[in-house]
């Protein structure tokens, strides 16, 4: 069950931006450009309904069952043997996403700027700090959030406004010049981003005040969907159907900045956004996985799971994919499908039999 923590409702909007955007921002233009072509812009507002509905979901099964985990709310909805059983998978559905999400970390550094630094080095210190911030509580990682976020949004606004001389508005076109199938399939990879806002419903029990948590909810997703809009739009007016060619088209795009002669070389605020979106969401994704097995196993402190789940996370992290492209394949692709089932159709699954089951109950009553 929850500690005696406390956060409000801006807190964990500030932290979703952040859990979504800290590796959206980087990877996410590359593929969608190379799915969607010059109609990749759209994939943003299309996708970001996969945000809404799942924000709702989270939002009503709260309102059911409030003071509850995703986990305890399943053992509740679906009984405490399929409850327990279902909260076990979710929770190694939920490890191995996290350990693709350590991966694409280490991956980015590794490759831009620590190449002759061991990809394990990377993984085991940054699993070390996340386990410090876990131990400490959700409050005290979503507080980081409201430091983090403004400096992220600055660094990210930054190197935008840098660019404009070197954009060209013409890249745009043609619009639609392959029809609507590119980018529906776009879209389809942009929600397995979005539907990650699932992780609201672990935090929902340490709301401060709930009354206000599913429009600032609604509001965080519009807030990503903006940032992903004008990310697409400056790489596309910048590259054009290039951005395909590119693991991290915003890297590349930093490295066109030149003021004069004494701005150039930005690449540094780039590792430093990733990094801090990357600490807040690989934090969040670790938080909810040592909460998840507190919750099956009915313990009280989640604190004993920590550095055992983080021990798990790190293997995990090196086992998902042998490199890069293999990674970012996979999250085009199958993952897409793998990251909607779990974080989307399932809690919907869950809202439906949660509702029925109380129907059935009211009706007996």
């Amino acid at each position: 069950m929850p500690q005696k923590e406390q956060i409000t409702s801006t807190q964990i909007a500030m932290m979703m931006f952040l859990c979504i955007m800290g590796t959206a921002l980087l990877m996410l233009p590359g593929i969608t450009s190379a799915i969607s072509g010059n109609d990749m812009w759209m994939t943003p507002l299309l996708g970001s309904i996969a945000g809404y509905l799942i924000v709702w979901c989270t939002w009503r099964l709260h309102r059911m069952y409030p003071g509850d985990h995703f986990i305890g709310i399943l053992q509740k909805a679906l009984g405490p043997v399929a409850g327990t059983f279902l909260g076990i998978v979710f929770v190694l559905f939920h490890i191995h996403i996290t350990g693709i999400t350590m991966r694409s970390y280490a991956e980015f550094l590794a490759g831009n700027f620590f190449e002759r630094t061991p990809l394990f080095f990377l993984v085991a210190s940054m699993t070390l700090v996340a386990a410090i911030a876990v131990k400490a509580g959700a409050e005290a990682f979503a507080r980081c959030s409201q430091i983090f976020l403004p400096v992220v949004l600055l660094l990210i606004l930054l190197n935008f406004a840098l660019l404009l001389p070197e954009l060209k508005p013409m890249n745009l076109l043609p619009v639609l010049g392959n029809g609507m199938t590119p980018v529906v399939k776009g879209t389809l990879v942009v929600q397995g981003w979005y539907c990650q806002f699932m992780l609201i419903s672990f935090f929902y029990p340490y709301l401060h005040e709930s009354k206000r948590s599913l429009r600032v909810g609604m509001a965080s997703v519009a807030g990503v969907m903006a940032a992903m809009l004008i990310s697409n739009m400056t790489l596309l007016f910048l590259f054009g159907n290039v951005t395909a060619k590119f693991n991290y088209p915003f890297l590349m795009a930093s490295r066109y900045i030149r003021v004069g002669d004494f701005v150039e070389h930005v690449e540094a605020m780039v590792m430093m956004i990733w990094v801090l979106g990357a600490f807040v969401k690989i934090t969040a994704f670790y938080y909810v996985a040592a909460a998840g097995f507190a919750n099956v196993f009915r313990v009280n402190d989640y604190r004993l799971f920590v550095y055992p789940v983080g021990l798990v996370i790190a293997v995990m992290s090196m086992w998902v994919a042998p490199n890069m492209q293999e990674l970012a394949n996979f999250l085009s692709t199958n993952g897409t499908f793998y990251i909607l089932s779990g974080y989307l159709v399932f809690p919907f699954l869950v809202l439906a039999v949660a509702w029925l089951r109380r129907r059935a109950s009211a009706r007996r009553a």
